[in-house]
């Protein structure tokens, strides 16, 4: 019988114990000793080596234990590890600096026709941008553990070859090994919905949720899949490509090259496109020297603009028409949904709601939570951080390749 790998066993020890503290914040040594199920001894020596390292400090508790004594419960130290996320849209790349616990140290948001512009000029951008960061976060470049770039369309995440992207006109784009052979820092990308649903299942409103889904609209409707703890991917590292199911064969031209997509009606970017078109059709009086934008179109809307609820309300449809069927498939226990197109609020989501409860059968209907998250600037770049927290967080076993 083949003895068991020491090394490895004590590795995973540690990987539960810090998981543990992460997940639940604030804990004592004994409530890690029952969750692990490790020996109180154990838990002691592998606690006093993580305290060692400085990857956790210990925290006085309010009041005392039922003996008298002082509750000292154990908690992540923050600064033990910065990392950096980067966003790449349409029209900016994002940027943010985080601590151990997705904590923003410093960002920036840096406006920039992304589809104008060459690989290479978006490389050295990102590099200057980074750079700029760690500094306003008044840290080193030494002090960062790794880089994650979230990108919309179809990227391999193992490779990190971006295959489509509504951003480029060509596909299989390296943009992970040009910024990590720059900065010398290792890199991951990312597709941008799967690092919001990652933030979600680490910080936001997913942690400690085994089955939800995350719905991004923003320029593109994006979604993150987890499914019994884990973030689906697929074969190839491209599932959960939402927004590009055919709802309407016949329907609007979408980026990606088909038609009738849920993308092409619900994106930030249709309903401008729709919004613009009524316009020309006379439906909605509108005229502007800056050039119409969401801005406008939301705050019309908001004013009752019939024009403009109309083209709200079919797009909530159609959302509500492709959550429905998600819910009977997949029956999460929430769904989440994010991006700044939230600011769209009833109009798009009442409908949405409408649509979903008509169109799924009540049992799933009642148990499946829908959240309209509320939307920061800085909610991508901290997403695309949180796609290398991951990976220092990430469990030994995860990192071992099987025998057979």
């Amino acid at each position: 019988m083949p003895v068991a790998n020491g090394e490895l066993i004590r590795a995973i020890n540690q990987f539960n114990i810090l998981n543990t503290i992460r997940i639940h914040g604030a804990i004592s040594r004994i409530e890690i000793a029952e969750i692990t199920g490790q020996s109180r001894a154990s838990v002691t020596n592998i606690t006093a080596k993580l305290i060692q390292e400085n990857l956790i400090i210990e925290k006085e508790a309010v009041g005392t234990s039922a003996r008298g004594r002082r509750r000292i419960l154990l908690i992540l130290n923050s600064d033990a590890a910065y990392v950096v996320g980067v966003k790449v849209s349409a029209f900016r790349i994002s940027c943010a600096v985080t601590d151990l616990q997705a904590g923003i140290k410093s960002s920036i948001i840096v406006p920039v026709r992304t589809s104008e512009r060459s690989e290479k000029y978006l490389a050295d951008l990102i590099e200057d941008i980074i750079r700029h960061s760690v500094e306003d976060a008044r840290l080193r470049m030494d002090r960062i553990s790794g880089i994650g770039i979230g990108i919309p369309g179809f990227v391999d995440t193992r490779s990190g070859i971006c295959y489509w992207t509504p951003l480029f006109k060509k596909g299989n784009y390296g943009l992970k090994d040009i910024v990590q052979k720059r900065l010398n820092i290792k890199t991951y990308v990312e597709n941008d919905s799967n690092t919001i649903t990652l933030a979600h299942q680490w910080f936001g409103e997913g942690k400690g949720i085994d089955n939800f889904i995350v719905v991004t609209i923003e320029d593109g409707v994006g979604m993150g899949i987890v499914s019994n703890g884990q973030i689906y991917r697929g074969s190839r590292g491209i599932a959960a490509e939402f927004g590009h199911v055919v709802v309407d064969p016949d329907g609007r031209p979408c980026r990606c090259g088909k038609k009738g997509c849920i993308e092409a009606y619900v994106s930030n970017f249709s309903i401008l496109k729709a919004a613009t078109a009524a316009i020309k059709e006379g439906e909605w009086k509108f005229t502007t020297d800056h050039g119409l934008k969401m801005d406008d179109v939301w705050s019309a809307a908001e004013k009752g603009e019939t024009a403009l609820v109309n083209i709200f309300k079919k797009a909530g449809n159609i959302l509500g028409e492709g959550l429905s069927g998600l819910i009977q498939i997949l029956n999460p226990d929430k769904i989440i949904i994010s991006g700044e197109g939230v600011r769209a609020g009833d109009y798009l989501f009442g409908p949405m709601q409408e649509t979903i409860q008509a169109h799924s059968n009540k049992e799933l209907y009642d148990t499946t939570q829908i959240v309209i998250q509320k939307w920061l600037d800085t909610d991508w770049a901290r997403g695309a951080a949180s796609l290398v927290l991951q990976e220092l967080y990430k469990s030994p076993l995860n990192k071992i390749k099987p025998a057979i």
